[in-house]
C-alpha cells in the first residue's frame, strides 16, 4: 500500500508514550511503539511502500484513508444570514481598564446610541436573519448599563417585533457590574437576559487592571453586586483577562470564591487604536500557560479515574482544554474560529456595522450600515483552514481555524494568521487534549458521558 492512502497525522510523545492525532478525522489515540516507528518512517520517507503488517497496524489506529475523511465541507455560495448582533448602547465607560482594546471604551469616537438608530438596528437584524427563526441581541459598550433606560426600551421593541415576525430572540449583556442594582437584576431575570460579568480576580489584580476613571479601585464596589446577582442567577459566567505573567489559577480560585460556577480566562488583546510602541508593551506572554495546561491534563486524568464528578464539573467550567476534548471526542472540524462577519456582527452607536465588537470604530473593518441592506464581507467568508498556507500545514488547523481576527491583526497585521506564540499554545492544547482522550479507557469515557461532563456524540441522523 502507498503512503498516499494515509490520512494526514501528527505523531508526538508525552511522558515517553506515543500518541497520534488523525488531523482530517479529528480524533486521537494512544499507540504502541511499533506503530509509532511505522509513523516515524512515514514522516521521514512519505513515499515508502507499506508492508502488509504495517498496513494492518495503521488500520488498527484508523490512519488508513477510507476516502470520506478527506472530503471538505462544501464551500458556501451565498452569504450567511446574520443572527447575532452585538449592539453598542454607548461608546463610553466608567472604568479605565489597562488593557482595553476599545481605547477606554470609546472605540475611537465615543458617543451614545439613539433610540431611532437602535430600533433600526433591530429591524435590520430581523431582515438579515432571513429564514432563521432564532436571533441573538447582545448589549455592549463601553459599559451598557450606563444606558439602562435605553436597554429597557430596546428589549420591549425587540419583543414586539419578533412576535410580529414569528421569530425568537435571546438577549445577552456584557457588564463590568459597577452599576448593578435591584431594578437591573430584576429586569435581567424577568427578561431572561444572559449576562457575562467582566472581573479580573483578586482585589489587588482587579483594582490594578480595572480601576474607575478617577483611579479608584473597583473590587469592593462590584463584588457585593455580583454576589447578589448570583443569588438570583447562579449560572452567570465570570470572564477574566490575564495581563503579563499573572497565574490564571489564582484568578480562577478568587472567582470561584466569589460564587461563579462558570469561569473563562483569556490573555489580553492589543489596543489597535494605540501607537506601535504601546502595541509592543501589550504583547502577550503565554509561557506560564503551557505549564498550567500540562497540570490541567493530569488533573483531568486523575479526577476521571477517581470518579470525582463534582470536581470534574468544576474543572469543566474553567478548563483550558475542554474545547479540545470535545473537538476530538466529537471528531469536529472547525473551519472558522468564530462567526465574526459571518453570522455575527457588531453595530456602533452610529449604526455602522463591523466584523465584531473588537473592530468597532476601525474604518478598515466596517462592512456596512444598519441603514443599508448590503454588506461588504466577501473577503471574510474564506476559511483560513482551507486557504492560509500557515494554517493548512498545521496540525491544529481544524481546532484553531485561524484564530481571533483581532488578535491576528494586532500581532501579525493579518486577519488570518495568528502569532507564533498563539499557534504554539493552540497546538499544545490539542496535543494535551489528545493525551487525555488517548489515556482514558471505555469505562472512563462512559463515566464522563454519564455524568454530563462530556456531551454525548450527536446522532448522524439528526439534522
Amino acid at each position: 500500500m502507498s503512503s498516499k492512502d494515509i490520512t494526514p497525522f501528527h505523531l508526538f510523545y508525552h511522558q515517553g508514550s506515543p500518541f497520534v492525532i488523525n488531523i482530517e478525522r479529528m480524533c486521537a489515540k494512544a499507540i504502541d511503539s511499533p506503530t509509532a516507528k511505522i509513523l516515524e518512517s512515514l514522516s521521514a520517507q512519505p513515499e515508502v511502500l507499506l508492508s502488509a503488517g504495517a498496513e494492518k497496524k495503521l488500520k488498527e489506529v484508523g490512519i488508513i484513508s477510507e476516502g470520506w475523511e478527506k472530503k471538505q465541507r462544501p464551500v458556501r455560495t451565498e452569504p450567511y444570514p446574520i443572527i447575532n448582533m452585538c449592539l453598542f448602547l454607548t461608546q463610553s465607560c466608567n472604568l479605565n481598564c489597562v488593557y482595553c482594546y476599545g481605547n477606554g471604551g470609546e472605540y475611537g469616537t465615543g458617543g451614545s446610541l439613539e433610540e431611532k438608530t437602535a430600533y433600526q438596528a433591530v429591524d435590520w437584524l430581523i431582515e438579515q436573519s432571513r429564514e432563521m427563526k432564532k436571533i441573538h441581541l447582545g448589549f455592549f459598550g463601553g459599559e451598557p448599563l450606563l444606558k439602562f433606560p435605553l436597554m429597557k426600551e430596546i428589549v420591549a421593541y425587540t419583543n414586539k417585533r419578533v412576535q410580529e415576525t414569528g421569530k425568537e430572540v435571546r438577549f445577552h449583556c456584557t457588564t463590568n457590574a459597577t452599576l448593578l442594582d435591584d431594578e437591573q437584576i430584576a429586569f435581567i431575570r424577568d427578561h431572561n437576559i444572559s449576562v457575562m460579568i467582566s472581573i479580573d480576580g483578586p482585589r489587588e489584580i482587579q483594582n490594578a487592571q480595572r480601576p474607575f476613571t478617577n483611579g479608584q479601585g473597583s473590587y469592593d464596589i462590584i463584588v457585593p453586586k455580583i454576589k447578589k446577582l448570583l443569588d438570583f442567577l447562579p449560572d452567570t459566567p465570570g470572564h477574566a483577562v490575564i495581563v503579563g505573567n499573572t497565574d490564571p489559577q489564582v484568578v480562577k480560585d478568587e472567582m470561584k470564591e466569589i460564587g461563579f460556577q462558570k469561569i473563562s480566562v483569556i490573555t489580553s488583546s492589543q489596543n489597535l487604536f494605540c501607537g506601535e510602541a504601546d502595541k509592543q508593551k501589550a504583547e502577550r506572554d503565554t509561557s506560564n500557560l503551557l505549564d498550567i495546561l500540562e497540570q490541567e491534563a493530569e488533573t483531568w486524568i486523575s479526577l476521571t479515574r477517581s470518579r470525582d464528578a463534582r470536581a470534574l464539573m468544576e474543572l469543566k467550567n474553567k478548563s483550558f482544554l475542554y474545547f479540545g476534548l470535545i473537538t476530538l471526542f466529537h471528531n469536529k472540524k472547525l473551519y472558522y474560529a468564530c462567526s465574526a462577519g459571518l453570522g455575527m456582527v457588531a453595530v456602533s452607536v452610529t449604526g455602522d456595522v463591523y466584523l465584531c465588537q473588537r473592530f468597532v470604530g476601525m474604518a478598515d473593518y466596517k462592512i456596512g450600515s444598519v441603514f443599508e441592506s448590503e454588506l461588504n464581507r466577501g473577503q471574510y467568508e474564506e476559511s483560513p483552514a482551507r486557504s492560509n498556507p500557515v494554517c493548512t500545514a498545521c496540525l491544529a488547523r481544524y481546532y484553531c481555524a485561524g484564530g481571533c481576527k483581532h488578535d491576528n491583526v494586532g500581532s501579525r497585521g493579518s486577519l488570518t494568521t495568528p502569532s507564533e506564540e498563539i499557534c504554539r499554545l493552540r497546538r499544545r492544547e490539542l496535543e494535551l487534549a489528545a493525551t487525555i482522550i488517548g489515556r482514558l479507557d471505555p469505562d472512563d469515557l462512559a463515566f464522563l458521558l454519564g455524568g454530563d461532563i462530556l456531551p454525548p456524540k450527536p446522532c448522524p441522523l439528526d439534522f
